[in-house]
């Protein structure tokens, strides 16, 4: 499912390249601090992906982000769980609103 119904289009799109050279189109969806450092979820403007991305953010060149794939296996766990934290406190306040 593609996210771009959640997004202003005027939103700055952040185009990354995957392993086959093939072009992907993302917003920055959130961005989460875990243990002092902040990450970047990205979610995509198209169909080719059905999932966001996660990236840690190293720092700024200019007025872009400096984004740094998370390669250590527990760095990821933790913002993965940070994530899912969130999304899950967030849909029971929906809830409790409703």
């Amino acid at each position: 499912m593609a996210h771009d119904e959640f997004f202003d289009h005027e939103d700055e799109v952040i185009v990354l390249e995957d392993e086959n050279g093939e072009e992907h189109q993302f917003v920055l969806g959130e961005v989460l601090t875990v243990d002092n450092k902040d990450y970047a979820v990205l979610l995509p403007l198209d169909d080719s992906m059905e999932e966001g991305v996660i990236f840690r953010i190293d720092g700024e060149d200019g007025e872009q982000m400096v984004l740094s794939e998370i390669e250590d296996d527990e760095e990821w766990q933790r913002v993965v769980d940070a994530y899912n934290d969130e999304l899950f406190d967030d849909s029971e306040e929906e809830e409790e609103e409703d």
